[in-house]
């Protein structure tokens, strides 16, 4: 059976420890060629479109065509691929961020932090931004409707590194973890975390140069920026935010019924109007998996979709429970996985008729990236599919040794890069086109 994957995938785990001055370690002294080599010029945020699609196919990138498979001490988070290199963070005992080269896969430099690293490195002008911290509350945080709650319970900070060398140029510590992935927009870093705020850093220095206090924690819902609103979610109370980055101010907050969980976690796709995202409702004391649609403008639902019961996942013992699918728009269709149902769905993102849906065995964990009429993705048991995205047949899969945690593939040219809990990374070549 053929096989088209590759990747960059995560387990989670114990806190690194405090250190005073970070200093990288280089493993490999030659550089891609940056005037010819694949990947984007910049990577801004979440999968580096507002759509989720992590496709680039633009200059030297459209011929990319590389196999290579290799294991690292520790599993690594969704990666940025930007000229040549993947950037990524790890989630081991000994955190580190990386640099590998995209062409071979070596490590051309890694950097030890103070905690787990679960966003996707922004690389923007020479820099590298990451954000450090753990899913754990603090015993008198313990979630409570009416408390004020801080996720994290170690150390947590914004890290600025050289994209070149991996030397850290900045630090800024957070009372909470900084999980989701920053947004870098106009020479600002916006981050927002689990201490209910909202930061604007400058991407030089780290300093903050506006704060806004929000009323919910964010875990892992990177935001998505499009013109000049910043989209996420957050917990306690569960909602979806838009805040507008000229006003400094929240222009809407659509709050959601009956929550078990998930609107923290999912990084809202943004497209035509529309915000798209999923999270877990309890309906009849069982979670139920509900995917909806809202007015970019105003926050007001376009459309809603109960798809179903099912179970709340267990993760493994390092990590959090997978309760949300990572939505990706391609054309007129939004397509998302549930891990409750264990089922692929496609809609009509513009009415949200189903047009068809999958169920897999297991749990998938990954948003699809979606190329050439084939979707991508990976499940919480190590299988890695290529389905038909018009009809959902599977075209091939392969299983793997690790589990495949919450992200999106990246589709380079003719490569797929991903990689799983096992601390596997790989390029694989996709079929001739």
């Amino acid at each position: 059976m053929r096989w088209y994957g590759a990747w960059i995938v995560m387990g989670l785990a114990a806190l690194g420890m405090m250190l005073n001055t970070f200093k990288p370690t280089h493993i490999q002294h030659l550089w891609p060629l940056q005037g010819d080599s694949p990947g984007a010029g910049q990577w801004t945020m979440f999968a580096n479109t507002p759509s989720h699609n992590a496709v680039i196919e633009q200059g030297p990138t459209h011929r990319f065509r590389v196999s290579w498979t290799r294991r690292l001490s520790q599993p690594l988070m969704q990666a940025s691929l930007v000229r040549g290199v993947l950037y990524a963070g790890g989630i081991g005992q000994d955190p580190k961020v990386y640099a590998i080269n995209a062409l071979n896969g070596k490590t051309l430099w890694k950097t030890p932090v103070n905690n787990q690293v679960m966003t996707t490195p922004i690389v923007y002008d020479g820099m590298v931004f990451i954000g450090t911290g753990n899913h754990n509350f603090p015993y008198s945080h313990v979630p409570k409707y009416g408390v004020k709650i801080i996720r994290g319970s170690g150390p947590s900070a914004i890290f600025a590194l050289n994209a070149r060398t991996g030397a850290v140029l900045w630090k800024h510590s957070t009372h909470g973890e900084d999980m989701p992935t920053p947004v870098y927009q106009d020479r600002s870093l916006y981050v927002v975390n689990g201490a209910d705020e909202l930061l604007d850093l400058n991407p030089l220095t780290g300093q903050v140069m506006w704060k806004l206090s929000l009323p919910s924690y964010v875990s892992m819902s990177s935001p998505t920026v499009e013109g000049h609103i910043l989209y996420f979610g957050g917990s306690h109370p569960s909602a979806i935010y838009a805040v507008n980055l000229n006003t400094h101010h929240i222009k809407w907050m659509h709050t959601l019924a009956h929550p078990m969980g998930g609107s923290d976690d999912v990084p809202p796709a943004v497209g035509s109007g529309m915000v798209y995202f999923d999270y877990v409702k309890k309906l009849h004391r069982r979670p139920h998996t509900m995917v909806y649609a809202l007015n970019a403008r105003n926050g007001h639902k376009e459309w809603g979709v109960d798809v179903g019961a099912g179970s709340i996942p267990l993760g493994p013992h390092e990590g959090p429970r997978d309760e949300t699918g990572v939505p990706t728009i391609q054309g007129t269709r939004l397509y998302v996985a549930s891990p409750i149902t264990h089922t692929f769905y496609v809609f009509n993102r513009l009415s949200g008729s189903l047009a068809f849906a999958v169920h897999f065995k297991s749990g998938i964990t990954q948003g699809p990236v979606v190329y050439h009429g084939v979707c991508y993705f990976g499940d919480g048991h190590g299988n890695f599919y290529a389905i038909n995205a018009t009809n959902g047949r599977i075209e091939a899969h392969k299983h793997f040794q690790g589990a495949f945690m919450p992200s999106t593939p990246i589709l380079a040219g003719k490569t797929v890069l991903t990689s799983d809990r096992a601390g596997q990374v790989m390029a694989i070549s996709l079929p001739r086109l």
